[in-house]
Order: C-alpha cells, then sequence, then structure tokens
C-alpha cells in the first residue's frame, strides 16, 4: 500500500541520510579527519570533477525529461518549477546575480589544491567513476519522478552536511584559503533549498504504489553507485590509509 506523499518523501530523506557513502564511506571520512596526503587528495578532486565539470547538463535533464511532443499544462508547470535548480547549477551571474557557475567554482577549489586547470580536464577516469556518472545520467533522462529522487533527493538533501565538512577539512588540515572554497559553501547554501523543492514535486509525482518504488529503487541506484565510485577511488588512491 502507497505511503502517504509525504510521509514517502521523509522516507527517502531519512534513507539518504542513513545509507549515502558521502557521509559514511571511509574514503571521506579521511579526508574529513585529514588522513590523505596532499596528493591522495588531488587524486580524488580530480576524479570527481568528471560529475562536478558537468552539473549544468545533469541539472538540464530534469527540465528535458517533462512532458512529450506536446506538452501539457502542468508539464508547463513542472518545467518552470526546476528553472532555478539549472539556474543555480549554470551561474546567477547569467541573471545578473553574483555566483558563478557551480563547475567554475569547482576549478577554483581544484587550483587552489595546486591542480592546475589543463590537469584537471585531462584527468584520466577510473572505471568505477565512469559507472558512477553514467548511472546518475541515465536517472536524469529517465523521468522527472527518477530525476528527483536519484538526484536531489538522494544527494543534495544530505550535501549540506556533507559539504560542511569538506569545507572545514580543506581549511584546516589542507591549507586551502577561504576564498577558494565557495564550492562547498555555496552548496551548503542552496542544497537545502533544491531538496525542498524536489519534495514539493515529489508529493505530487510519487502518489501510487508504482511510483513509490520507482522513486525508492532510483534513490538507492543514485547511492550504490556513489559508493561504487568512493570503493574505486580508496582502492585506487588511499594507499596505507585505505586500510
Amino acid at each position: 500500500m502507497a505511503l502517504a506523499p509525504a510521509e514517502f518523501a521523509a522516507s527517502l530523506l531519512n534513507e539518504a541520510r542513513e545509507t549515502h557513502p558521502w557521509l559514511h564511506h571511509r574514503l571521506f571520512h579521511l579526508i574529513y579527519e585529514g588522513k590523505l596526503d596532499r596528493r591522495q587528495l588531488q587524486r580524488v578532486i580530480r576524479q570527481q570533477g568528471c560529475f562536478f565539470l558537468d552539473t549544468l547538463r545533469h541539472a538540464a535533464w530534469k527540465i528535458i525529461s517533462v512532458g512529450g511532443s506536446m506538452p501539457t499544462f502542468e508539464d508547463l508547470e513542472r518545467q518552470r518549477a526546476l528553472i532555478p535548480l539549472v539556474v543555480e547549477e549554470g551561474g546567477e551571474d547569467t541573471i545578473g546575480g553574483k555566483t558563478t557557475a557551480h563547475a567554475y567554482l569547482f576549478l577554483r577549489l581544484a587550483e587552489a589544491l595546486g591542480i592546475p586547470r589543463a590537469e584537471v580536464f585531462a584527468t584520466e577516469y577510473l572505471p568505477t567513476t565512469i559507472i558512477e556518472k553514467n548511472e546518475l545520467f541515465l536517472l536524469q533522462r529517465s523521468s522527472v519522478l527518477e530525476a528527483l529522487c536519484g538526484g536531489n533527493i538522494a544527494t543534495e538533501s544530505i550535501n549540506p552536511l556533507h559539504m560542511k565538512q569538506m569545507a572545514e577539512a580543506m581549511e584546516k588540515h589542507y591549507g586551502v584559503a577561504r576564498d577558494a572554497l565557495d564550492f562547498y559553501y555555496v552548496h551548503m547554501e542552496v542544497e537545502g533549498d533544491h531538496a525542498e523543492r524536489a519534495v514539493r514535486l515529489l508529493e505530487r509525482l510519487a502518489v501510487t504504489d508504482e511510483e513509490q518504488a520507482r522513486g525508492r529503487l532510483a534513490l538507492r541506484r543514485a547511492i550504490t553507485v556513489r559508493r561504487i565510485c568512493a570503493e574505486g577511488m580508496l582502492e585506487a588512491f588511499g594507499g596505507a590509509a585505505a586500510s
């Protein structure tokens, strides 16, 4: 029997908090505690660029997946509700604001860690990193329901916690200046709002047993590939810290 929509959304948010590897995996706890050396951390950050340099397309797929060849009025409403998410990823400086694209903030972070821009874009990605990105983009293209549950709910809802710990670790353990950490601080500010928007949409989209099953599976697929990626990075770059 289907849960009430609000109860269903709450159950997904709770599962994300309890299972997401960015909060619980050993790799990220090693970073939080400053136990990776700088070279190891650089390699992790470069791998993360596979996804973080392409988040604008990732966000845009939500809108693209709404409706068919002839949209309904409800489709138009859903498309408009998703526009702020895309603008934030692409940079509010495009509409008169100050914050630039999240991908540019990621590049600033990488450069502060001593990774030249050319090296960031020339990264040879691990197979597990490619698996993660491909699955996350597949969820975005599947439907709005899968996109919300596999993106906003699965990961963006936990980002205020994760990004805070990453920012603190970068400054405390790795000597990154505060003004180079906007990638993390911006996500701490906006991702909670992203999750709230997703919940409001989800409460209209996930009403039946079938819809809720699809949403729950999307969340678990996303969290699973995040874990696969973390395992791959720990095995490849963790060294003695992984044991």
